[in-house]
């Protein structure tokens, strides 16, 4: 009851009153700021939105931030695979945030894509540079086996970009395999129920050549597996022999 009695005397019907009163005013205060005062305030020069020029060329911003009375400082460079270089790819004060003229509007140029020396994979394994490859998030286009009297077998004797040179994420790299010393005969690789482009690379790697291949609807297989080879796996082949396919596809609906 003591605690009822004390909210009563200071919260008396003058007193909320008077509350509500000045919270109402408060309310018109800000409406009345927003809604007159601030577009007074821009529209005789003394604050303004500052425009978007994110994805524009430098020079094009500079003279359209400048022609807008503000003054543009150039706050660094950054990489970027979207934006070429010499392009806006950040600006602040943000986009449409209301400043005052001869404000500083600092702009990030773009450089382009990040790009870094191609490393060297010459004397690496296949297994260890396809594994170096993925790791710097290049492409692997295509391997080449060859035989070689001066390099061992699996290891990388040959890429298609030198080292050093500069390359960028994504570059697809063609690398060559040496399969050691040439030998007349090679056994011939059990092919059946792989990818064709996983049977094309053992023929290579065993010195043997992909010869015609015939497709053949069989929706109970994933498509472009090998079915049938026309030399038997496990068995010898003369050096460079030609090897048939059967691979299967969907039929097409």
């Amino acid at each position: 009851m003591a605690i009822k009695g004390t909210l009563q005397n200071v919260f008396t019907r003058k007193r909320l009153v008077l509350l509500g009163t000045y919270f109402i005013m408060l309310v018109l205060a800000v409406i009345l700021l927003d809604q007159f005062a601030m577009p007074w305030y821009t529209k005789h020069g003394e604050a303004l939105a500052v425009p978007n020029v994110i994805a524009q060329r430098f020079e094009d911003a500079k003279e359209l931030l400048e022609l807008q009375g503000l003054d543009v400082v150039k706050a660094g460079e950054k990489n970027n695979a979207h934006l070429p270089f010499g392009y806006v790819v950040e600006q602040s004060p943000l986009p449409n945030r209301l400043v005052k003229m001869g404000r500083r509007v600092y702009l990030t140029i773009s450089t382009g894509e990040r790009k870094f020396q191609m490393p060297n994979f010459i004397g690496l394994s296949e297994t260890n540079a396809r594994e170096r490859l993925k790791s710097y998030s290049l492409l692997l286009e295509d391997i080449v086996y060859r035989y070689s009297a001066e390099e061992p077998r699996d290891v990388v004797m040959a890429q298609s970009k030198d080292h050093g040179t500069l390359v960028k994420v994504g570059t697809p790299i063609e690398i060559t395999v040496s399969l050691g010393e040439p030998t007349e005969n090679v056994i011939v690789p059990s092919l059946l129920g792989k990818t064709f482009n996983v049977a094309k690379r053992e023929l290579q790697k065993a010195g043997l050549v992909v010869g015609n291949i015939t497709y053949k609807i069989n929706n109970d297989y994933i498509p472009n597996s090998v079915l049938f080879q026309s030399l038997e796996a496990e068995t010898e082949a003369a050096h460079g022999d030609t090897v048939d396919l059967l691979v299967t596809r969907f039929k097409q609906e």
